[in-house]
């Protein structure tokens, strides 16, 4: 048997785990070594590509990207560029007016057919002749 209790291997097993967690790519683990070297590199404001090629001059092939996301996701390095929001907040917003729940849904339906003209308002009786200034 060994000399450890059952707890003090539980414990180092659990170390080992926590320890490789989380489980990173092939690509990422390739880097995980020059760790230091990559956030001193970023520290002094080296471009990703400028990181990526020396590396290649070490035989270290990485894409771009894998670069990239190593900083972002195993150093920690927060983007430059802000987020994208869905609605641009320089634009005014347009108030849509609110109205009182109607009685009924086809006088409402009246309401936003003379509000807004569409396909469903009425065409003018007789035959359709094309506008000649549109041919």
């Amino acid at each position: 048997m060994s000399e450890q209790s059952p707890s003090d291997e539980i414990k180092t097993r659990l170390a080992e785990v926590v320890c490789g967690y989380p489980k990173l790519s092939p690509k990422r683990a390739l880097l995980l070594p020059f760790k230091s070297q990559i956030k001193e590199l970023r520290a002094r404001n080296a471009a990703y590509d400028d990181i990526r090629l020396i590396l290649a001059e070490v035989n270290i092939v990485v894409s771009l990207n894998t670069i990239y996301r190593f900083c972002r996701d195993v150093i920690g390095e927060e983007s430059d560029r802000p987020h994208k929001s869905r609605t641009p907040k320089n634009l005014p917003s347009k108030a849509i007016p609110v109205l009182p729940p109607p009685e009924k849904i086809g006088a409402t339906l009246r309401e936003q057919r003379e509000r807004f003209p569409g396909p469903w308002s009425r065409r003018k009786p007789g035959p359709r002749i094309a506008d000649s200034k549109n041919l």
